[in-house]
């Protein structure tokens, strides 16, 4: 069960509700930005086997703290997963590229990640969905940022450590990932159970042509039939991705993934629109058929 949005440990229940997930024969992994975890709830969470990750959006005071919106935060981040990863408990680092750092912190960043023994690093530049809308404009990096940040933090990338770019510029025009909607099943605070939170979010933003409702299955608190509304919900067929003319002529179709819809609606799309951000060409060569692929995951 990972928990991902705000930040979990805030909750005046936290470690209940942990143990109660984990007395439940459930695999509990965390994400938290590591400014409120101490020593007692950290050897807690060691006793529970609770996989944490941790965001650090920069590799100094002056950009991640300013992007955190709190001074400090660097010094007390890093000291806490340098406490995770003592604990063993450590499963990798989330970030999300912006302009208050500069490129070469990315790389200091993952060295970080390899010296504490880090599983990945997840790069994850600023989208235009949720709370990246008015974020976007003023501290999205640029194109040609993205793809030095992609140079400089590729280098790291081994057995050891995994460094995941997720959608980062596609200027060679690798042939795009597939959709897992339905595949990792999400719930939101008030209990709403989506298919996808990222097509949820995209429908929430001005200009979507699509109804959250689309997305959302059911409710966990109030929906006695919600496994059956589950099993009935299938994104895949009542959807068609690459439903349109540059898909349609593409030389290898029916072997590679359509994108993100999430990404398409966001734009102001419709499910079934190209996915042009990351498939900027008409065609792919099939030359370029071997590269590795990378789906849109959550941070």
């Amino acid at each position: 069960m990972p928990g991902t949005g705000g930040e979990p440990t805030n909750h005046p229940d936290f470690l209940g509700i942990v143990a109660a997930f984990r007395s439940a024969g459930m695999e509990v992994g965390i994400c938290t930005n590591a400014t409120t975890l101490d020593s007692g709830t950290i050897g807690e969470l060691a006793r529970l086997q609770v996989r944490c990750n941790v965001s650090l959006d920069g590799f100094a005071e002056h950009s991640h703290s300013r992007f955190r919106a709190r001074p400090g935060a660097f010094v007390e981040t890093v000291a806490t997963v340098r406490a995770l990863a003592a604990a063993g408990i450590l499963q990798g680092l989330l970030c999300t590229p912006n302009n208050l750092a500069g490129n070469q912190e990315y790389a200091q960043l993952c060295a970080f990640a390899r010296e504490v023994g880090a599983r990945y690093v997840l790069l994850n530049p600023l989208g235009s969905m949720g709370r990246g809308v008015q974020a976007q404009r003023g501290l999205a990096k640029s194109m040609a940022h993205m793809q030095q940040i992609h140079a400089l933090t590729a280098a790291f990338d081994g057995p050891e450590l995994d460094i995941a770019h997720i959608r980062f510029p596609n200027p060679d025009g690798k042939p795009l990932a597939g959709c897992e909607a339905g595949t990792i099943l999400y719930v939101f605070t008030l209990g709403e159970v989506t298919v996808c939170p990222y097509l949820v979010f995209a429908a929430r933003t001005p200009g979507s042509q699509h109804p959250d409702t689309e997305f959302i299955v059911g409710n966990i608190f109030t929906d006695a039939d919600l496994a059956g509304r589950l099993e009935n919900y299938r994104f895949h067929d009542r959807y068609q991705l690459g439903a349109n003319p540059t898909c349609g002529s593409c030389a290898v179709n029916s072997d590679y993934g359509k994108g993100c819809p999430a990404a398409v609606i966001a734009a102001g799309g419709r499910i079934g629109e190209l996915d042009a951000e990351q498939c900027p060409r008409e065609s792919i060569l099939p030359s370029q058929a071997g590269r590795r692929l990378l789906p849109l995951m959550p941070a």
